[in-house]
């Protein structure tokens, strides 16, 4: 095959000397979480233009983590993009307001108009704040329109993009080229946030295991390009041999971070009460 050569580009020195000390006098701006101070001590925040994936096993509480976090971004007046799929935005929406009430609401079978408009009340100036734009899809989405939908909502002030889950922006193909295709999705949204400044949580799947916990980068699913390529890799599972007094603790391990590459292998722990997540510690080892 016949390859047209180009004359070799490159820069100066002195050029990408002032780039660099640019981005180190005025980095991408970060985004602090109000409630989780071992969070942000971790990892520095979300910062934009960054690309992050949270794995855990089916049932584990990523999607409850998630509502957290959108909770935390609605205190923190921070828009966002929510793009729940697999559970939907409705589902998505009565998470967070279990998170802001410290009741689960999903666990009850009828609330009443009494809770609700407590709720309404103690918490309308968030909940009309406009701070979340939800997704509407409830299927597959193209990778084309996923992007566009991302680009659009970053022109409208999102700072933040949750995805849930890899799953579902992927061409139906055959086993073969199911990597492919998932290797493809992340690249192109991790070329997205070279350029725009948005930071992008994707929720991606395990593969199976035989102890049902997601305890390396590897046991992600697909192949290990979406971890190369990844700014940081979030780890989510139940605490070991659970028992009474710790069963309903979850545990975010940090796998991979580029810029704080010292807090790999450190877990937080937090303890659930409600579907509300508390920090209880930092951990090597949970």
């Amino acid at each position: 095959m016949n390859v047209t050569l180009h004359e070799p580009q490159s820069l100066d020195m002195s050029r990408v000397f002032e780039d660099a000390c640019m981005e180190l006098l005025k980095p991408y701006p970060s985004m602090r979480l109000p409630d989780w101070d071992l969070f942000n001590q971790a990892t520095g925040g979300f910062r934009t233009r960054e690309f992050s994936i949270l794995c855990g096993a089916t049932g584990s509480g990523k999607t409850t983590w998630l509502a957290n976090v959108s909770a935390q971004l609605l205190k923190g007046g921070i828009k966002h993009f929510v793009m729940s799929v697999e559970t939907g935005h409705t589902d998505f929406m009565k998470r967070i307001l279990s998170v802001l009430s410290g009741s689960d609401l999903n666990a009850q079978d009828f609330v009443s108009t009494k809770v609700v408009d407590d709720i309404h009340t103690r918490h309308k100036g968030l909940i009309h704040s406009g701070l979340i734009e939800f997704s509407i899809y409830d299927n597959r989405v193209p990778l084309a329109q996923l992007i566009y939908d991302l680009e659009v909502m970053h022109s409208r002030g999102c700072k933040i993009a949750m995805i849930d889950n890899l799953n579902f922006f992927m061409e139906v193909s055959t086993a073969a080229n199911s990597v492919i295709e998932m290797d493809k999705v992340v690249h192109e949204l991790i070329m997205f946030c070279k350029r725009i400044d948005m930071h992008i949580i994707m929720v991606m799947h395990p593969k199976k295991t035989d102890h049902g916990r997601v305890e390396s980068e590897f046991d992600i699913k697909g192949s290990s390009t979406a971890v190369q390529e990844a700014h940081n890799v979030f780890l989510f599972n139940r605490p070991k041999d659970a028992d009474d007094s710790n069963r309903y603790d979850r545990e975010l391990k940090i796998a991979k971070m580029r810029r704080r590459g010292k807090m790999v292998g450190k877990s937080i722990v937090y303890g659930s009460f409600n579907t509300r997540y508390m920090e209880r510690l930092i951990s090597a080892d949970f």
